[in-house]
């Protein structure tokens, strides 16, 4: 059961659709590419494991092999987003299946070679054998072999060769391209300083982000001093005036930053003249601001809440910096943005009914005993140390669903927090001004979550920290793990055990919808759990997420009372 609904979360959620991108004329399947191993010049068993592999993917991606690209650009990112234990493989046996892939399709198109695939040339072999880092040689494998089959030797490379290496990663089926050709860059600037005679061309990493904002530099200098003058107003720098509000995180600053000079940039694309934008008032003119907003609307497809958000800022410059009229605020209304009501985003609600089956709660619920079982019995002190510390992380956001920041900065001398001397009592404590909304927070924690942390930092952590941290989720550098890392590692680590697709934050809506599904309008409780100022706040976000388990709760009592009422 728990088989069949996380694979169908998985392919729910993946990045692309493949049901409504339909194969154009002449594009290649993945019958193609059966066909063609079943015809191909290959021993038996290597045409059976091959054909096998392709088959197993159809099963993953849940589509007819017909309806499939064996395009590597297309198939690479779906391969990625499947997670191996919720199609019913290991990960090893998941990557197995992704290079047994790899092979059918170098039958029908070129393939970038693997890192042992072809033999190197005496000029780059002589060059590579000085080398004394493992890492780097690995690094540099892929590149150097590639050069080799293609008869480039170490004189003759150049940056055309570095760009067609990079399109080549695009065909390897690789999960992080990127990555690769960023480890290549780190490891040819290391040769360059140890090997003599290494090649001195450098390596320019392609910038492939859309850069479609311009910079402050395009505008005039007025425009940037003014949202300067705003910015410092919101952050609470402005020393000589009482902001009448609670100086917001040093993020939201540097997001709103970006949300004025991407509107600002919006207006130029649409054909305005930078020196025409002398100040923020020129950005919430009624013009500006409706085609400003319908060009994010028609970037995206559709309202989104980002939109909604960017709405608000320039209404809140129009009203709070300019103090403009009534009449021009009421000319601002965005009613037609219908996504602007507060509440659960519809991405996060499709995450949510991933809950609405017992067995993926269960799975969830259970992770960090299984995390903390596979880290006893792993062999390598740190990677266990790493997978205990990720139990912990785990089981902290769902008996303590804080915020991820806070997560990471948990301090065992600061926020974990002993109310008696003696006893086995631990509290997770987070004081007022630590929290987004200022709201202090305090969860006591149950026996079974003390035992995991208490195991944790006495066999692990001292793994991972420096002797002077005192962090519970330590770095590499001794400070506490940064936000980005560890929720990524959290993010990935459920996709793997559970098939679930989850982010850190989505814990305190999930536990919201557990609880609320055991306790239909339950809203208080959620609302102190969370730390949320008011219980509108409760209501508007999770009205409606429990709504199926109240119908069984409604039905259950109908039920009950028509049988009592039977068996008179």
């Amino acid at each position: 059961m728990i088989l069949q609904d996380t694979l169908a979360n998985t392919r729910k959620h993946m990045p692309f659709d493949l049901a409504s991108q339909p194969l154009r004329i002449n594009e290649l399947s993945l019958a193609d590419v059966l066909g063609a191993v079943q015809t191909a010049d290959l021993p038996n068993r290597q045409r059976q494991e091959l054909a096998s592999a392709l088959r197993t993917v159809g099963r993953a991606l849940d589509r007819p092999l017909e309806r499939i690209q064996a395009e590597p650009r297309h198939l690479a990112p779906r391969l990625k987003a499947v997670a191996s234990r919720a199609v019913g493989l290991s990960p090893r046996s998941w990557n197995n299946i992704r290079f047994r892939v790899r092979k059918a399709l170098s039958l029908v198109r070129p393939m970038s070679p693997g890192r042992n695939t072809n033999p190197l040339t005496p000029a780059w072999d002589a060059l590579c054998r000085p080398l004394e880092s493992r890492r780097v040689k690995i690094s540099l494998s892929r590149f150097v072999r590639q050069c080799s089959a293609a008869g480039i030797e170490p004189e003759a490379v150049n940056e055309t060769t570095f760009a067609e290496f990079r399109d080549h990663l695009d065909d390897a089926l690789l999960k992080h391209p990127n990555a690769v050709f960023a480890e290549l860059t780190r490891a040819w600037r290391v040769a360059q300083k140890t090997v003599a005679g290494w090649p001195t061309v450098s390596i320019t990493i392609p910038d492939r982000r859309d850069h479609w904002t311009l910079p402050w530099s395009a505008f005039l200098p007025s425009l940037r001093e003014d949202c300067n003058v705003w910015l410092d107003r919101l952050a609470g720098r402005d020393l000589l005036e009482e902001a009448p509000f609670r100086p917001v995180q040093p993020a939201t600053v540097e997001r709103r930053e970006w949300q004025l000079r991407a509107f600002a940039t919006a207006l130029v694309r649409l054909g305005r003249d930078p020196a025409t934008i002398t100040s923020l008032k020129d950005l919430v003119e009624i013009r500006a601001y409706r085609e400003g907003l319908q060009f994010f609307v028609e970037r995206s497809g559709k309202p989104t809440s980002a939109v909604v958000d960017l709405a608000g800022v320039l209404k809140a410059i129009a009203r709070h910096h300019l103090r403009l009229g009534k009449d021009h605020l009421d000319r601002m209304a965005t009613k037609r943005l219908s996504i602007g009501r507060r509440g659960l985003t519809e991405k996060n609600r499709k995450l949510l009914r991933q809950f609405d089956n017992p067995d993926n709660v269960a799975a969830l619920l259970d992770l960090p005993q299984k995390l903390i079982g596979i880290a006893i019995r792993n062999p390598s002190p740190r990677a266990g140390a790493l997978q205990a510390q990720l139990a912990v992380a785990v089981e902290i956001l769902i008996m303590a669903p804080i915020r991820l920041s806070n997560l990471c900065a948990l301090d065992l001398e600061q926020n974990l927090v002993r109310p008696r001397r003696r006893g086995r009592e631990l509290h997770i404590v987070v004081p007022a001004e630590e929290v987004k909304n200022r709201e202090p927070l305090e969860y006591p924690l149950p026996p079974t979550s003390v035992d995991l942390i208490e195991r944790y930092v006495k066999e692990f952590r001292p793994q991972l920290a420096a002797p002077s941290s005192s962090a519970l989720f330590p770095g590499r550098w001794g400070g506490p793990k940064k936000p980005v890392t560890l929720g990524l590692q959290i993010s990935r680590t459920i996709r793997v055990h559970t098939g679930l697709v989850m982010n850190p934050h989505l814990f305190r809506h999930a536990m919201a919808k557990i609880y609320l599904d055991a306790n239909p309008g339950g809203y208080e409780v959620v609302r102190r759990v969370l730390g949320h100022r008011s219980i509108d706040t409760t209501t508007a976000f999770y009205t409606g997420v429990e709504t199926a388990a109240a119908v069984r709760h409604f039905d259950d009592t109908v039920l009950r009372v028509r049988k009592n009422r039977g068996g008179r």
